[in-house]
């Protein structure tokens, strides 16, 4: 008895997003759509809205790489200060011995 594999081509299938987007390109190229006006006006704000999420995610990212700046300065501001504290208290400590 001989076992034999038949390889299948796989089948993708298409996302509705790109099903919708299909349509919706056939609307706005037809001249008698009725909608299209309407479409173009919503494609505007779309793209003015996606415009604007993308600042807000640049601005975002923008202020997590300050504040982990502000942050990293802060920490060594303070190692900083912690070693003059300990000079000085040596230097105090050192002349009240004398």
């Amino acid at each position: 008895m001989n076992v034999e594999k038949v390889d299948r081509p796989i089948k993708t299938q298409e996302l509705l997003p790109q099903i919708i987007e299909r349509i919706f390109s056939i609307c706005k190229s037809d001249p008698s759509f009725h909608l299209k006006d309407e479409l173009e006006i919503i494609e505007n704000k779309i793209t003015s809205l996606q415009q604007k999420i993308k600042k807000q995610e640049s601005l975002t990212e923008q202020s997590y790489k300050l504040k982990s700046d502000i942050l990293q300065r802060i920490e060594i501001i303070d190692d900083h200060n912690r070693q003059k504290q300990v000079e000085l208290l040596e230097s105090i400590g050192g002349e009240l011995w004398l």
